[in-house]
């Protein structure tokens, strides 16, 4: 049985940045002419959709990426050869990236804010991606936060792939269970 496979583009890092990066730069300048209750609010949503990110990104490996197929089959594949650089299909980052600038500022029903925590959201994303490039070189630092988050995501993928799913912190598997041990 042959495997599904998304047509079209995909981007390898660091080119599938690209995009979350050009929707970051419009979320602040739409920010910054819509914004009404000034930077201190909009600070505090940026922060709010940061960690926010955390926990989609927390939710999206674990119940996404490990438990819904085709998802599951492509991420497996990211856990059998972890070392081949991940792409990102268009098709995929165009609408996520959409979405997750779009919707706070619906829910949330004030431009300003709203767009403050979709670039929250937005950056997650990208230190996301970035921090996880980072835990797939072949050199990782020797100490620190950075070390701390490759001895988590290397116990991921090469002693349980059912724990440890968060790549920008542990607190999310802490509290659900999903921690190291």
């Amino acid at each position: 049985m042959e495997d599904f496979r998304v047509a079209g583009p995909a981007l390898g890092f660091p080119a599938s940045v690209l995009i979350p990066v050009l929707a970051v730069a419009a979320l602040t300048a739409g920010w910054l002419h819509a914004d009404a209750r000034g930077w201190a609010a909009g600070a505090a949503a940026l922060l709010a959709g940061f960690g926010a990110w955390t926990f989609a990104e927390y939710a999206l490996h674990r119940f996404i990426l490990h438990g819904l197929d085709p998802f599951r089959r492509w991420h497996l594949e990211h856990h059998h050869a972890p070392d081949v650089p991940m792409r990102t299909p268009l098709l995929f980052s165009l609408p996520m990236v959409l979405v997750l600038a779009g919707a706070p500022s619906l829910l949330l029903g004030d431009p300003g804010l709203g767009l403050a925590f979709s670039g929250g959201l937005i950056l997650g994303h990208l230190a996301q991606e970035v921090v996880h490039f980072q835990l797939h070189q072949p050199e990782p630092c020797r100490e620190g936060w950075l070390r701390r988050r490759w001895r988590h995501h290397h116990f991921h993928h090469h002693v349980d792939e059912r724990r440890a799913f968060g790549t920008l912190g542990g607190a999310w598997d802490r509290l659900l269970g999903t921690g190291r041990g």
